[in-house]
């Protein structure tokens, strides 16, 4: 009974997420919304059932509300049954409830311990004087020489294999009308003869307009963005462009289906209003990962009957 083991699943796992927003819409709370085995059930009955913001319970609102309310419905009769003859009270159903029960307020208490935490101003102000690297960000310019990657053959018929084959094989789908394409060798001694010729004194807005192929970059002179640490550039790149100092241009990177050449135009630091909220979390998620890290301590048990745990069980 799938719908059922959803239903008890929605009710036993608080998420630790941010709700999901409900499907019920802002009718009036005593709205009768559908009717069951001759009761009638409200908007108010609804949103009390979807209001822990479990993502399952709500999409299948969405998608089959009437698997969903069917499904409480014998849910709650049976429970109900089963209180008249205190079913909870019996093995193993009793044991399995408190294992449920002490899930549910465990994880209301990580959530609770970890957004009740209030981060000082001064520690905000610390973390952040002893980080600057942490929130560097770099404008930066640069050549993008594309090249047509060659789809790799024998690669053998392993899952990682083949999905390997097929993203070259995607890659190198744009290429096939372009004959005059570089292939990724002439592509990279292209990159390297320019970063030569940029280093002895050419003027690099001049190359990026006489041999950049990124349309975007090359319509602002090479202009390619803000970078920061956590941004969403490839890791690669990120890495080059704080591995540069001022006034330095990369060797050739290659990343994707180009090898750049970049240089720093400008580079600082974020100022603290603009990370303040990042800080936060850091320092709560560390708060949280200290207090956890402790009572991991304080509750490692010792082992002193090991048998117990490897021995064949005895036949009943």
């Amino acid at each position: 009974m799938k719908l059922f083991a959803l239903v008890a699943a929605g009710a036993a796992v608080l998420c630790a997420q941010a709700p999901v927003q409900s499907p019920i819409g802002n009718l009036p709370p005593e709205t009768v919304v559908a009717t069951s085995d001759g009761k009638a059930i409200t908007a108010a009955d609804l949103r009390a059932l979807l209001e822990s913001g479990d993502p399952r319970l709500i999409n299948l609102a969405k998608q089959n509300p009437e698997n969903l309310i069917g499904s409480v419905m014998v849910m709650r009769y049976l429970a109900a049954e089963g209180e008249k003859i205190h079913i909870a009270d019996q093995s193993p159903w009793k044991e399995q409830l408190q294992i449920y029960h002490d899930s549910i307020i465990e994880t209301a208490m990580i959530n609770r311990i970890r957004e009740s935490y209030i981060v000082p101003e001064e520690a905000i102000n610390d973390f952040y004087a002893h980080n600057q690297s942490r929130y560097e960000f770099a404008r930066i310019k640069v050549i993008a020489i594309g090249f047509c990657p060659t789809v790799p053959k024998n690669l053998g018929t392993s899952d990682e294999a083949i999905a390997e084959a097929a993203k070259a094989a995607v890659a190198s789908s744009g290429c096939a009308n372009k004959p005059d394409k570089h292939t990724e060798e002439q592509a990279h001694d292209m990159a390297v003869g320019i970063v030569g010729r940029i280093r002895g004194g050419e003027d690099f807005v001049k190359l990026v307009e006489q041999y950049s192929e990124d349309p975007d970059s090359k319509a602002t002179e090479g202009d390619f963005g803000l970078v920061t640490r956590d941004g969403a550039f490839k890791q690669e790149i990120k890495e080059a462009v704080f591995a540069l100092k001022d006034g330095e241009v990369s060797d050739p990177i290659r990343s994707g289906n180009y090898f750049y050449i970049i240089r720093i135009k400008e580079r600082a630091v974020q100022p603290l209003a603009n990370v303040h909220e990042a800080i936060i979390q850091v320092l709560k998620q560390k708060h949280f990962t200290d207090y956890m890290g402790e009572l991991s301590k304080r509750f490692k048990p010792v082992i002193t009957r090991p048998d117990f745990f490897t021995a064949a069980p005895k036949p009943r």
